[in-house]
């Protein structure tokens, strides 16, 4: 494995949480108020073609065993608002990975996310035409206007009249005054008809009302000179407030009102700072480009960093594929709470509590792109004897968050408990099925392990793994752990770093065999070796845990591959080597030039296969 250490963040994160129940069933019961907006696409192309938005809003209700009941309304296209209602099922998985039935479309099955406070899905495995987000929150004990108190940063993306031609999102303050008044008079968003223009428009009075029960309205009157196709949000929003007045989701109900707006109360004292934004969060979200055009749905994971980088799994439903990604997206929070994406356009906003998130498109300059997210924070599990967490099977080279698949061939890094106490460390291939009494076995098939320590263990999933999903169990001398769940993909990459955290400077090597490093970074037009997992089946084949042939005829990957260095593709014409590391086990090599057109410094590197991609590492370059 060339040495490099798999220790990362994510074990001080676990042994750090304060230790709940696994999530069942049971885990989801009673009233949740939920907004919806889903898109139906024309299948027979991959640009976006809108040929039908819904929307809804209203009450799910839990009975806690795998069923539900809807009540509520839903808007079709411009027709006015109808009654919704109906039964459904769900089910919860350990780790709070769970499926329900669509409420706007009873065919389709959401992939669904339970966290702290909030449930988050889309239907991203429902086929190339559907595009949603859904968002659920428990239903508040007792509210009033009162409840809304203090700052929030409000966002939104809206489909006015449905389709895509007058999309518009908007991210701006609002200071409540508890009696139903809000201080500011601006909003500021953009939207595709306005020339995707960042535009402050003047609103006011702008309103809201909340009900005993812990529904509401927000209220945007037309501004001088504007109306319901160029100014950003108006009219009524009908809102849901969470308990405490943190958060609130909603959208208008008005004849083609289509959209969602969420809420997030912010630090009023000011304090906030980078590390505010310290935790595992699961979240939804949609977005827009405009140029190219491209819709996208997703459900996924986001692990922030509290020092400005978070880290996010994303399942994607986009109008030309689907497929998993793990970006590193670099951020910096004011004292309130908000801040700015500094390598995608957008804005974040962390609630008080830290609890939730939003982001939104809406960026500093204008922006091409609509988008925006809501995310809760995970809740935490827990088990006795052996104890593999159900959101601790992570990628060994990204540590991604929970969600991103793990993929045969690839190496994988499970956290728990109950492992035992003495560290030991495998000292050279092959790797075998059993390391210091410790066995681990993916879909019934023994997987090669690498190392175990007390609350750690790295293996590599058996080749012949197949199918969407991996049940994973842990057995220690006779104990056997509880079964986990994960995604499987045929690839899923991740880049291993120096230090061994995901994040950081790419683990590579010079031709001379040295460490790509700061102070001895690689050369334009140099040849150098990458290293990284989740790339999958190999031509010819290679026995799990078997060090890779030497020789000729080398390992070589079967799928697609490209690098990106700095943004810029790699040409396939200089990407001399793709497979498993000569003589090493476990471990994928990649040897390919640097553009000559590079700039120096630390450069961006990201790696995309036919099912994943992930650019969370960097390349020094002189």
């Amino acid at each position: 494995m060339t040495g490099i250490d798999m220790k990362t963040s994510w074990l001080f994160l676990v042994g750090a949480m304060a230790w709940g129940q696994v999530s069942t069933n049971a885990s989801l019961t009673g009233k949740y108020f939920f907004r919806q907006v889903l898109l139906l696409t024309d299948p027979s192309t991959t640009s976006p073609n809108v040929t039908s938005t819904m929307s809804g809003a209203g009450t799910l209700t839990f009975e806690g065993n795998g069923n539900f009941t809807i009540s509520g309304n839903q808007l079709v296209g411009t027709a006015a608002a109808v009654s919704l209602s109906g039964n459904g099922t769900y089910a919860v998985s350990p780790g709070g990975f769970m499926t329900l039935t669509n409420p706007l479309k009873s065919e389709v099955t959401l992939k669904a996310r339970l966290g702290q406070g909030a449930l988050v899905g889309s239907s991203t495995e429902a086929g190339p035409t559907v595009f949603d987000i859904f968002i659920a929150i428990p239903a508040p004990v007792g509210a009033s206007n009162a409840t809304l108190t203090g700052s929030y940063w409000v966002s939104s993306l809206e489909f006015p009249g449905g389709g895509l031609a007058n999309i518009r999102d908007t991210n701006f303050k609002l200071t409540a005054n508890g009696a139903g008044s809000f201080a500011e008079t601006t909003v500021t968003g953009q939207a595709a008809n306005l020339a995707n223009a960042l535009t402050n428009q003047t609103v006011s009075p702008m309103t809201y009302s909340i009900s005993p029960d812990g529904t509401g309205t927000l209220t945007f009157p037309l501004g001088a000179g504007l109306n319901a196709n160029t100014q950003l949000i108006s009219g009524v929003e009908n809102i849901f407030v969470a308990n405490g007045g943190v958060y609130f989701i909603g959208g208008s109900m008005a004849a083609g009102g289509h959209g969602l707006v969420v809420g997030i109360k912010n630090y009023g004292s000011g304090s906030a700072t980078n590390a505010s934004w310290n935790g595992v969060y699961y979240a939804a979200g949609m977005r827009y480009d405009t140029q190219p055009a491209r819709l996208a749905a997703v459900v996924g994971g986001v692990h922030a960093n509290a020092d400005g980088n978070s880290i996010w799994a994303r399942r994607t439903r986009q109008s030309d594929g689907l497929f998993d990604a793990s970006p590193l997206i670099t951020y910096s929070l004011t004292g309130d709470g908000s801040g700015l994406y500094s390598s995608t356009p957008g804005h974040v906003n962390v609630d008080v509590n830290t609890t939730t998130f939003s982001s939104s498109g809406v960026d500093i300059t204008n922006s091409p792109s609509y988008e925006i997210y809501f995310g809760a924070l995970l809740a935490p599990q827990t088990g006795t004897g052996v104890f593999l967490n159900p959101q601790g099977v992570l990628n060994a080279g990204s540590f991604a968050p929970p969600g991103y698949p793990i993929s045969p061939g690839g190496v994988m890094t499970l956290f728990g408990t109950g492992f035992p106490a003495g560290a030991v460390t495998a000292s050279a291939p092959p790797f075998g099925p059993n390391l210091g009494g410790v066995q681990v076995s993916v879909n019934g098939l023994p997987a090669p392990v690498y190392s175990v320590s007390s609350t750690q263990i790295s293996a590599i999933v058996p080749f012949a793994v197949t199918g969407p999903t991996a049940t994973l169990v842990v057995t220690v001398g006779s104990a056997k752990s509880n079964s986990v769940v994960v995604p499987l993909a045929a690839t899923s990459p991740g880049i291993f770093s120096i230090p061994a955290n995901g994040i950081g400077s790419a683990a590579g090597l010079h031709g001379n065999y040295s460490v790509i490093s700061t102070m001895n970074p690689a050369v334009r037009g140099e040849i150098i070796s990458l290293y990284l997992t989740g790339l999958g089946a190999t031509n010819p084949k290679v026995l799990d845990g078997v060090a890779a042939p030497g020789s000729a005829p080398l390992a070589l990957i079967t799928g697609g591959l490209a690098i990106y260095v700095g943004g810029v593709v790699v040409p396939a014409n200089q990407i001399y080597y793709a497979g498993l590391a000569p003589t090493l086990a476990g471990l994928y090599q990649v040897n390919f030039m640097i553009p000559a057109s590079m700039n120096s410094g630390n450069v961006s590197l990201a790696v995309q296969t036919n099912e994943g991609f992930t650019d969370m590492v960097y390349i020094p370059i002189q």
